[in-house]
């Protein structure tokens, strides 16, 4: 018989200071640098400056960059991922012989490093020896500088971050499907609908809990992109490809410590942001069975 088991309360509290000690305290204290000099010259002797780094991060001339491209990488990773992870899961969930090889073969890039990645797409688009320009060559074509310019330099460091990630929102998505019962299937089937209708109207709909965490997952480490940015242009040329994630890093390499966290501060804050108004959204979509 279920019973359902009632844990004493206070088998909450390690978990809780846990959490405190290794995320909340660093935070908190990390955030209070921002109202300081911090910087590599004054590491010592801190003294209270207000709001003075805030206003100098909004008046940052990389900042808009930063942030309209930190958007423009979370959507395209989150549009395309999503796609590509229902598409490549309607076809491994198919009843086809090689399908334990092709999903194997689809999530491998999701267990390389960011720096394998990063520096294998750096190759695939480098401009004088890139596969990519050899090809266009090839063909008759002019060699194109991909990451010398912001436009091409995005598509490449777009398509490195989905090329690594379909696999990881395949798995994701074939683990819902599998999870709908085969009856409701089988129902649709005689009652005539075709493949794709039973797809749309029956296991689209029952997955959709399962397609908004992957959305969700794609949306904020799609605003997280730093290691393939920085690994394949280092925010450049100039700060044309620079995200929030480059920024803050370039900021802090430069000496600018206080400033670095003001940046991820105000970072935070989107981010935070978006999360909440996306959650908001997606629960009109889910299914309740």
């Amino acid at each position: 018989m279920d019973r359902k088991i009632i844990y004493p309360l206070y088998m909450i509290i390690l978990p809780v200071l846990v959490f405190c000690i290794f995320f909340v305290l660093p935070s908190t204290i990390g955030y209070v640098y921002v109202f300081t000099n911090w910087s590599a010259a004054r590491s010592a002797n801190l003294r209270f400056v207000g709001v003075e780094n805030l206003v100098s991060v909004v008046q940052n001339r990389k900042l808009p960059a930063a942030f309209v491209n930190t958007l423009i990488y979370a959507a395209v990773k989150t549009v395309m991922v999503t796609i590509l992870g229902l598409f490549f899961a309607y076809l491994f969930n198919r009843k086809i012989r090689t399908r334990m090889i092709l999903r194997t073969i689809y999530y491998i890039p999701a267990i390389l490093s960011s720096l394998v990645v990063g520096l294998t797409f750096s190759a695939i688009f480098e401009t004088r020896h890139g596969i990519i320009n050899e090809i266009i060559k090839f063909l008759g074509g002019r060699e194109v500088q991909w990451l010398g310019s912001r436009f091409t330099a995005i598509i490449a460091i777009c398509t490195a971050e989905v090329w690594r990630n379909t696999g990881y929102a395949i798995v994701i998505s074939l683990t819902g499907m599998q999870s709908v019962a085969p009856e409701y299937l089988e129902a649709a089937t005689i009652d005539g609908a075709s493949e794709w209708q039973s797809y749309r109207h029956i296991t689209l709909p029952l997955i959709m809990s399962i397609v908004n965490v992957n959305i969700l997952f794609s949306l904020i480490y799609g605003l997280k992109m730093f290691d393939l940015i920085y690994i394949m242009t280092a925010g450049g040329p100039g700060s044309s490809t620079e995200s929030f994630g480059t920024l803050i890093m370039n900021e802090m390499s430069a000496g600018r410590y206080a400033q670095s966290v003001s940046v991820n501060l105000v970072f935070t804050i989107v981010l935070i942001f978006i999360s909440i108004v996306w959650q908001k959204i997606s629960e009109v979509w889910e299914y309740a069975e």
